[in-house]
């Protein structure tokens, strides 16, 4: 499902009707006066919601005017950045359909509207993508805990192209984000984001919390009630325009194209596709050494000599220590990249690795496959 979006309006898309809305105020772009631009050749001017609007129930867009030089004069571009469920619902644990889009484009345009910004709806149906976040939450139905699996996925090697960062364990270990310069790759509890937020937002993952801190204080729901929150945030054109065309998706970067369902999902299983590659062996470590070596024994039926099986088991249990990345830059520390990718595939292609899934991996999958929308109200427990 979407979440965030930013757009990227040019000057002849929008009309400022309230400059005393912005800050600084936006009349100095417009009129003498006017502001000198900074050391980047720009000038800004915001409006963001304040902490007593989220505090009252009130959602509205981040805008950004910006005034630059042009191939002739001056240009200035609106950025508008929102989370899609939070301006629809007041919060993103309810996830968005597909036909939702126009309900959200006239709740949008009256956000702006209120806002002193005046665009016509059909301006912001084809409005230009320049920022988006993809997601789902997952409920956790079996009883595992986000927390295990969140361990779990801190020892993927997803990519030598990411680098692996991850909460600081002060916040419970509660989130895991693979990110690079354009883009990242999110996991994180949900509900134990929400109430890291209550302490701090500087502590969540996700920003406007607030606006949603007081989602489960009204009514009772089902427990444990775990929820896994998988996010892809691309943060360009480009890097989006590149992740759409490896999914062998064709389309145009405006934001009644890209506000689909089909999108959203072929994005994010594309990126747990990779990661799964990894759990059969992350899975098989958490035996003991001795168990995994009667067993790799017993599937080569003697035609495997004890030292490979030392090898491998040794492998398992540096992969229970430090993870898939960190056997590879132990191995690779000692030996050329072929080494590594030769002995993964000995271990990946093991009957008895193929064999071994964690229940709330089958869990995610079968969410990401299915891909049905998340409602708080599918958790309420009735009051008699």
């Amino acid at each position: 499902m979407l979440d965030t979006i930013a757009l990227s309006l040019n000057q002849t898309e929008f009309e400022v009707t309230d400059t005393a809305k912005f800050s600084p105020s936006a009349k100095g772009l417009y009129v003498k006066p006017y502001y000198e631009l900074g050391g980047r050749s720009n000038f800004n001017c915001y409006q963001n919601p304040t902490k007593s609007e989220y505090e009252a129930g009130i959602y509205k867009p981040r805008l950004t005017l910006t005034k630059r030089p042009a191939h002739v004069g001056y240009a200035i571009t609106l950025r508008c950045e929102f989370s899609a469920p939070k301006l629809l619902f007041g919060n993103n644990f309810d996830e968005l359909l597909d036909a939702d889009f126009e309900r959200l484009l006239d709740i949008l345009q009256s956000k702006l509207s209120g806002m002193g910004v005046r665009v016509k709806k059909e301006i912001l149906r084809k409005g230009q993508v320049s920022g988006i976040h993809y997601s789902k939450n997952i409920p956790l139905t079996d009883y595992s805990a986000c927390a295990m699996l969140l361990q779990e996925l801190a020892k993927i090697n997803l990519t030598q192209r990411l680098d692996l960062s991850k909460t600081d364990y002060r916040n419970g270990g509660h989130a895991i984000r693979y990110h690079a310069n354009s883009y990242e790759l999110a996991f994180y509890d949900k509900i134990k984001d929400m109430q890291q937020a209550k302490t701090s937002e500087k502590r969540a993952i996700e920003k406007d919390c607030t606006i949603q801190q007081d989602l489960f204080a009204k009514g009772s729901y089902q427990k444990p009630l775990e929820v896994l929150r998988m996010e892809l945030r691309i943060g360009n054109r480009t890097k989006l325009k590149n992740l759409l065309k490896s999914a062998g998706l064709h389309c145009p970067m405006d934001f009644e194209s890209l506000f689909k369902t089909a999108i959203s999902q072929k994005l994010l299983r594309q990126f747990w596709d990779m990661i799964k590659q990894d759990m059969p062996l992350l899975a098989l470590s958490h035996f003991k050494p001795e168990d995994v070596y009667y067993a790799l024994a017993m599937e080569k039926k003697g035609k495997v000599k004890p030292a490979k099986l030392l090898q491998q088991v040794g492998a398992m249990a540096l992969i229970q220590s430090v993870g898939m990345r960190g056997l590879h830059s132990l191995v690779s520390s000692h030996a050329n990249d072929r080494t590594w990718q030769r002995m993964r595939k000995e271990l990946e292609k093991t009957d008895l690795s193929s064999r071994m899934k964690y229940a709330a991996v089958t869990n995610v999958q079968r969410c990401l496959e299915q891909f049905e929308p998340l409602k708080i109200n599918n958790y309420a427990v009735a009051l008699a």
